[in-house]
């Protein structure tokens, strides 16, 4: 297995790398289950929710960091919006459609890895959604809007090593480890489906 050591800047531009841009249907992506809205700022008390004694954060960077929880919904929330305002992939909300409720955040993110363009298929659930198997059903439906919809060559999910809940749904997403490297100061797997 390859190992590659990367150095990720939160906020780095692409500067270019994104060759695919969400389509109007990026928006209006739906399961069974679950619906995929534009995140807005009145998510960020919704999201709050997911860095309160939650030790599974630290699989999306935050360890060690003194910010509030939030501060870190905040930062995450927009960030998401100022993807969709320049027109980029990014993460979406997900609503349980027979409650109506948030229940977290999904979607494709675009990345440069060791200066090459990938896509990301991502997703975070608040805790009271875990074990539903929503994380899988997000996940596959955002893979197969990528296959339908662009002509991207593979997607990846980069899932820190100790993430089994995570490694585990990409195994069901039919992805497989193809690399490990250091991502956000965290070990690694890149987990790709070609």
């Amino acid at each position: 297995m390859q190992e590659v050591n990367v150095t990720f800047t939160p906020g780095k531009k692409l500067d270019g790398m994104c060759t695919f841009r969400p389509e109007d249907s990026y928006y209006q992506v739906e399961t069974e289950r679950l619906a995929f809205i534009p995140l807005t700022k009145a998510h960020i008390k919704q999201w709050t929710a997911f860095f309160v004694d939650n030790s599974t954060e630290r699989f999306l960077g935050f360890e060690g960091s003194d910010k509030s929880s939030e501060e870190k919904a905040e930062f995450w929330i927009q960030k998401q919006i100022d993807r969709k305002n320049k027109k980029e992939f990014g993460q979406l909300a997900i609503i349980e459609k027979i409650s109506g409720e948030f229940i977290g955040l999904a979607g494709i993110i675009p990345r440069d890895i060791d200066g090459k363009e990938e896509y990301e298929v991502t997703y975070s659930l608040l805790f009271s959604s875990w074990g539903k198997g929503y994380a899988t059903e997000a996940a596959v439906k955002f893979k197969e809007y990528m296959l339908e919809n662009t002509a991207v060559a593979s997607l990846i999910s980069i899932i820190h090593k100790e993430n089994d809940a995570s490694i585990k749904v990409a195994k069901k997403n039919e992805m497989k480890i193809s690399s490990e490297m250091t991502f956000m100061e965290m070990p690694v797997y890149i987990f790709r489906f070609q």
